[in-house]
């Protein structure tokens, strides 16, 4: 290969090469998208993130979380296990409509790797206050002792 060629297609490979994401880039990225759709009630987003066979259920039970306000949510620790599996502990901020109390639950978020993609697979509260999306609340209507997020609640 000529020099000249050489060095017109260097800075081509560099820069594909800068582009690649690493493995924890790809966790970082889809924790932040994640949280940040939790955050702003966007279950569109936030099922870009769970196992394709539990998409639709949770889907199509967002109405029930109208009631539900977050305040807040922050990522924590997150401690990487292996190149597929990764915990995160998430603070949610919180209260509900008809009860204006503000509430703090901390909860671990498995996440494993499929592909290239990782997914959100289980919640579970760790501390704090019981959360509406992790454990069910009670209520005087219809949803009474159900979990409003069974998709990937444990």
């Amino acid at each position: 290969m000529p020099r000249s060629v050489f060095f017109a297609v260097l800075p081509l490979l560099l820069l594909c090469g800068c582009m690649v994401k690493t493995n924890k880039e790809n966790l970082q990225e889809a924790l932040h998208h994640y949280n940040t759709a939790v955050r702003w009630g966007r279950t569109e987003w936030m099922a870009e993130h769970v196992p394709e066979d539990k998409r639709s259920a949770m889907l199509s039970r967002r109405t029930e979380f109208g009631e539900l306000q977050i305040t807040g949510c922050e990522v924590g620790e997150v401690q990487v296990k292996g190149k597929d599996q990764a915990l995160a502990l998430v603070r949610l901020d919180w209260y509900l409509v008809s009860r204006p109390r503000l509430n703090t639950s901390f909860i671990e978020q498995t996440w494993k790797r499929s592909g290239d993609k990782w997914l959100i697979t289980r919640q579970r509260l760790v501390r704090g206050a019981p959360c509406p999306l992790i454990v069910p609340i009670p209520s005087q209507d219809r949803f009474r002792q159900q979990e409003l997020w069974p998709t990937i609640s444990s």
